[in-house]
């Protein structure tokens, strides 16, 4: 039997961003699995498209998926002055204005998912099938998950237990609506690759955050120190152009050259063809903002992983709370001795074999879903 599937969400596509990978990942697996999928967002960016033909090309799927862009005659995306309040207004409108629209008796037996709060809210009050996928926690956010998880038809999943404990949900009493799965892989991106460079270390992702630094300064200049092993190297891949130019220079300055390497974005199928040559994989980011630090479950985690790396990372509690982060070897934020020793402790390591990540791959990752679904 065919279930219908419908992914609502504020998020635009294409776009940039891991988020939206993410949703890709899980609505071509939720395919896979038996379910016509339909995800519809605002068209809210000039580069904003559901031509199935340009999504497929920008994302490297072939499953056949619905998308369906709405009209966004919202301020968001239009002015830079404001911006995050013109987010937090047009995301409430366009979620009030599309969920009006969903018609209950047509879709009582459909299934929605989003990570949009007020679309969790809205179609909540509707007494839909709803699950919010939760990915960080606000003041509103808190209040909206409050109020809609006590309907009857509406369930929440979380990234991480440090989400859960820090939404204010009663565990007792709604045990049976809440579940914490952390993200996962897309196993079909991945090759067996013999020839690997154990001492190139490799990052790959946004090289801001929020804004913020992710730290990667600290980073490069780690190899400046004597204690850094000599045959080490480092790559670094992600974008903007803007930043990855600024980076570059600063390697260049530093006489780097020869030991980091900068690369703007590449293709999500270069990137996973690049990462699999490389001996160990990089998370690091700011304890400036809380998300990075308690409630990151980051993609790039598993895909080192399943590529066969042994991960280095910051010891937020994020990081901590990951799938198999026994096996991560972790360093003090801004502390170039416990980063090198991380480094060293990862150089005399063993990876994870492919048959013990079966647990991390989507494939998993959406049974589990499917199972909270019919629970």
């Amino acid at each position: 039997m065919i279930k219908k599937l419908i992914y609502l969400t504020y998020q635009t596509f294409p776009s940039e961003t891991a988020n939206t990978i993410q949703t890709i990942d899980n609505v071509k697996y939720f395919s896979r699995k038996n379910y016509n999928v339909e995800v519809i967002f605002p068209l809210r960016s000039k580069t904003s498209s559901d031509d199935i033909n340009i999504l497929k090309e920008y994302y490297s799927f072939t499953d056949e998926i619905v998308f369906k862009g709405i009209k966004h005659n919202l301020p968001f995306g239009k002015f830079k002055l404001g911006e995050k309040y013109l987010f937090i207004l047009s995301h409430y409108l366009w979620s009030r204005k599309v969920c009006k629209k969903v018609k209950l008796e047509k879709n009582k037996n459909s299934q929605f998912f989003t990570r949009s709060d007020w679309i969790f809210y809205f179609l909540s009050k509707k007494n839909l099938n709803i699950i919010f996928e939760c990915h960080q926690l606000s003041k509103t956010r808190k209040w909206v998950l409050k109020k809609s998880i006590s309907k009857s038809k509406s369930k929440v999943i979380f990234l991480n237990n440090n989400l859960l404990l820090d939404s204010g949900i009663n565990q007792k009493e709604y045990a049976k609506k809440i579940k914490v799965i952390q993200n996962g892989v897309d196993k079909g991106l991945f090759s067996e690759v013999e020839n690997k460079e154990k001492h190139q270390i490799v990052f790959t992702g946004n090289l801001k955050r929020f804004n913020e630094n992710r730290g990667l300064d600290f980073v490069i200049n780690s190899f400046l120190s004597e204690n850094m092993p000599k045959e080490l190297s480092l790559k670094i891949i992600g974008g903007p152009s803007v930043e990855a130019k600024k980076l570059k220079d600063y390697v260049s300055k530093l006489g780097l050259d020869n030991k980091i390497e900068i690369q703007n974005r590449l293709s999500r199928p270069l990137t996973v063809s690049t990462i699999e040559k490389a001996g160990i994989g990089l998370l690091v980011n700011s304890s400036k903002n809380l998300h990075s630090v308690k409630y990151s479950s980051p993609l790039k985690y598993f895909e080192y992983l399943f590529a066969g790396l042994n991960i280095v990372a910051i010891d937020f509690p994020s990081h901590q709370n990951l799938p198999l982060a026994n096996n991560i070897s972790f360093f003090t934020e801004n502390n170039q001795d416990s980063f090198i020793n991380a480094i060293k402790k990862s150089l005399d390591s063993k990876p994870i074999s492919r048959k013990e990540l079966k647990s991390i791959t989507m494939d998993s990752r959406v049974e589990k879903i499917i199972s909270f679904i019919n629970q």
